[in-house]
């Protein structure tokens, strides 16, 4: 199957272009902003904002696109609307049409923040009432793709975390180790609930759509419900970090420009049944994050 990857500079592109290609059956290609090397992958890099997403579709022949290239943060999103709809809603559109000129697969990442975080546990058929811009955006580009003519798959997940060098942007276990071995105080939300991701999983969900051409809406997220505060002293547990450094507040006391939805942990039976998707346990998942992070040099 030859498959084209989106935003392969960040971790999520990364780790999906990295096990789609260690089974050898794919043949794999990779967008990136910048200059990026991935052993067995043809990289080339692109603004995709001003490329000819049609040329490029023609030129690389993808059975299967999957879309990894967003604005994610969600206070980048909130400062910059512009730019977020951009990135996150027009060239996804963009991304789409093309597809359906060529009868090309379209895998969409997505998010937990397309749910207002009052329920939790939620599954495929709930509705999206995102109360942030970077969630609205999300699910607008989720009802663009859900009107394709080509067949087409939304992966949502929830708090990503993993290891690869270069990463265009941090995530939250990253940013608790680098503080506490610094020695530096860092707040965390103990009212936010989350279902962690560690990125290998959310991968192997996504070649599990791709490679069984599943369509629809999948969530791939962690086996553990926890609070983002939980999760860090869980990290510092594991990384044998001081988990005093952590101080437990609330998101209203975080003050961040973009509104976080309280619950959003994600129900993945759905996943599990039809994908044969299996995350690991929240310890072991932080326990191979600290494995990598050491085979790289890293020793708190």
């Amino acid at each position: 199957m030859r498959i084209l990857v989106t935003g392969a500079n960040g971790l999520v592109g990364k780790k999906i272009t990295r096990q789609l290609l260690s089974g050898g059956k794919h043949e794999v290609y990779a967008t990136s902003l910048k200059k990026l090397q991935i052993p067995g992958a043809v990289t080339f890099t692109s603004n995709l904002l001003n490329a000819d997403i049609n040329f490029m579709v023609d030129e690389t022949h993808p059975d299967v696109i999957i879309h990894c290239a967003a604005l994610s943060s969600p206070d980048a999103c909130e400062v910059d609307r512009f730019a977020c709809k951009r990135l996150n809603v027009d060239l996804t559109a963009r991304i789409a049409m093309a597809c359906n000129d060529y009868g090309v697969q379209l895998i969409l990442m997505s998010t937990d923040f397309v749910f207002d975080g009052l329920k939790g546990q939620y599954a495929e058929e709930d509705r999206a009432n995102p109360i942030c811009y970077y969630g609205m955006s999300k699910a607008e580009a989720e009802q663009v793709v859900a009107s394709m003519s080509a067949p087409w798959a939304i992966a949502r997940t929830s708090l990503v975390f993993g290891y690869e060098q270069r990463l265009s942007r941090s995530n939250i276990v990253l940013r608790v180790a680098e503080n506490l071995i610094k020695g530096n105080p860092f707040r965390v939300a103990f009212d936010q609930i989350r279902t962690p991701t560690l990125a290998e999983d959310l991968a192997r969900g996504i070649e599990a759509i791709a490679t069984n051409r599943a369509t629809g809406i999948f969530h791939l997220a962690g086996s553990e419900i926890i609070s983002v505060a939980d999760l860090a002293a869980r990290t510092a547990e594991v990384f044998g970090l001081n988990p005093e450094l952590l101080l437990p507040v609330s998101t209203e006391m975080l003050t961040e420009p973009a509104r976080r939805p309280l619950n959003t942990s994600l129900c993945c039976h759905k996943a599990i049944e039809q994908l044969g998707y299996s995350p690991k346990g929240l310890t072991e998942a932080l326990r191979l994050v600290y494995s990598q992070m050491k085979l790289d040099g890293y020793n708190p």
